[in-house]
């Protein structure tokens, strides 16, 4: 023992002889410790470990330096198959350099055995795949796990705790009582396993006796003359004769006879089932290789497909990406043909080709020639989609109409016919959604036009569906190109699809192209049909029929 202030040996007096401190309470602190330290040794004796390791750290910390207590705990976490934390205390009881320390030698002989060092390291490795499993409900591979960590490692308290707990949860409680009594050969004291035990009979009914149960023999005496030994059996004297002599043949053939019949019990009841053992435990291994191979090869078919998931969706990506590309190029080559049409004067197919292109794939220098190119096309194209749209409208071909009014109106978007007549196309359609947009954007683009007023009616028919309703509205109005609108002249309609009119909607001439003359027409604002009659400038035609709605 020396001075903690300066290092000097300390004498019997409660002063240190070099600095001349007070080391009593230092004194008395080391005592602590060896009084602990020898309660450990007390409790290690009688396999009463966990409460050895208690008073050994507690020595320990009032006396860190304490190489005996140090080296006392190692051998027992060894003995309760914690190799690891015994190497520990061990290294440190090493490192602090003390003369003759018995530390060096347990870790020589520890590292001399490599064998021994791979096995604990497999122990450790099994017994946390074990804990894995029993995270993941998987009690048959933790069982499997423990058993082996328990044949390489039969000290550790840790997987007996483990393994019996998981018996307790089966019900398996005989299971439990024998792991359990191995564990409290091991470590007399220790509450986990009393806990456990205590469980088990409670659930059981039935008690547990932790003593072994050994025959004790006193021999007395043996008598020289007669030649008999006589022992002590319990309460019994039992007289034992030195020999027995039987000099028949019988007798002789009837020990042969036992005697085989003794070596044939033995192969039978210790041989064979060692044998049997082997080979349950070599395919239970062979089943838990083979279950790991699957799962592996599992994990692998889905690391495949991920990746094939990966390829296709990159395919994809790079065919929207190709189709793109020759729709770009294809709106280019047209755009370029609308070009050389639009140079040579060939306004019709200029248009054509200009309509053929895709105007959002245009960007850069291809977007400026189709904004000039369409700038002064506008004219012309908007000329040539409203009239055909306008000759499908009158057919009745609203499909064609719809198509042709919106290339108009995409030509030239400052007119309020073509959006005019596209939100009626979308109407007779029945697309009462898109009509109502339409008609908005008109009311939005030209709120002052004549035919505002009307357009708005259309709104109000196509959000609620009453222009033609089934318990009686307002009688439908013949709308035709290049005329005037005609006006309903009477509401108050009742009956499905009927009405009854004060007067009849006026019709609208559509016998020219460029018609300018007032229709008239009679109706009855019933579903039926009325007969328009219209003139132009250039002669008389008459106006196709149309269904009130």
């Amino acid at each position: 023992m020396k001075c903690i202030y300066c290092g000097t040996p300390l004498s019997g007096i409660d002063y240190c002889t070099g600095c001349g401190a007070d080391v009593s309470l230092q004194k008395q602190i080391i005592r602590i410790s060896n009084r602990l330290y020898n309660e450990g040794l007390e409790k290690a004796s009688i396999r009463d470990l966990s409460g050895a390791i208690v008073c050994l750290r507690r020595s320990l910390k009032f006396n860190k330096e304490n190489i005996a207590a140090r080296n006392l705990l190692g051998l027992v976490y060894f003995e309760t198959g914690e190799v690891v934390s015994a190497l520990c205390e061990w290294v440190i009881s090493k490192n602090m350099n003390v003369p003759g320390n018995v530390a060096d030698i347990y870790i020589e002989k520890l590292q001399a055995n490599k064998n021994k060092l791979d096995i604990i390291n497999q122990t450790i490795r099994k017994y946390n795949q074990a804990l894995v499993y029993c995270h993941q409900d998987n009690e048959d591979m933790a069982v499997i796990q423990l058993k082996k960590v328990l044949v390489q490692n039969p000290k550790l308290i840790k997987g007996y705790h483990l393994l019996s707990l998981l018996y307790l949860k089966r019900q398996e409680y005989e299971k439990a009582r024998k792991l359990l009594k191995k564990a409290a050969r091991i470590d007399a004291t220790n509450t986990t396993t009393l806990r456990y035990l205590r469980e088990v009979e409670e659930m059981t009914g039935v008690g547990t006796s932790l003593e072994d149960k050994k025959k004790r023999y006193a021999k007395e005496k043996v008598n020289k003359l007669t030649g008999t030994t006589t022992y002590m059996s319990g309460n019994e004297t039992i007289i034992q004769p030195a020999t027995f002599r039987d000099s028949s043949t019988v007798a002789t053939f009837l020990n042969i006879f036992l005697g085989l019949l003794l070596g044939g019990a033995i192969v039978w009841f210790l041989v064979v089932p060692s044998t049997k053992q082997s080979i349950y435990q070599d395919a239970n291994q062979q089943i838990t290789d083979a279950n790991s191979k699957m799962a592996s090869q599992a994990a692998q078919v889905s690391g495949l497909n991920k990746e094939i998931e990966d390829y296709k969706a990159k395919v994809e990506e790079a065919q929207k990406t190709m189709d793109a590309a020759d729709t770009k190029a294809q709106s280019y080559e047209k755009i370029l043909e609308a070009a050389n049409k639009y140079l040579a004067e060939d306004q019709a197919g200029a248009a054509q080709s200009l309509g053929e292109v895709d105007a959002d794939s245009m960007t850069g220098a291809g977007k400026d020639l189709y904004d000039t190119l369409n700038t002064g096309l506008k004219t012309y194209m908007y000329s040539t989609f409203t009239n055909a749209a306008d000759t499908a409208y009158v057919a009745g071909d609203y499909a064609t109409a719809i198509e042709n009014y919106q290339k108009a109106v995409e030509a030239d978007p400052d007119q309020e016919y073509a959006l005019y007549f596209l939100g009626h196309a979308y109407y007779n359609s029945g697309d009462t959604a898109n009509a109502n947009k339409t008609f908005k954007e008109y009311m939005e683009k030209f709120p002052g036009s004549e035919r505002a007023s009307e357009v708005q009616t259309y709104i109000s028919d196509a959000a609620t569906g009453a222009a033609g309703g089934t318990t009686g509205g307002t009688a439908g109005q013949g709308i035709m190109p290049n005329g005037d609108t005609g006006v309903t002249a009477g509401q108050d309609g009742n009956g499905t699809n009927a009405g009854t009119d004060t007067g009849a909607p006026a019709g609208d001439g559509a016998a020219g192209t460029d018609g300018s003359g007032m229709g008239t027409g009679t109706g009855d604002g019933t579903g039926g049909e009325y007969q328009g009659n219209g003139s132009d400038a250039d002669g008389t035609g008459d106006g196709m029929d149309y269904t009130a709605g």
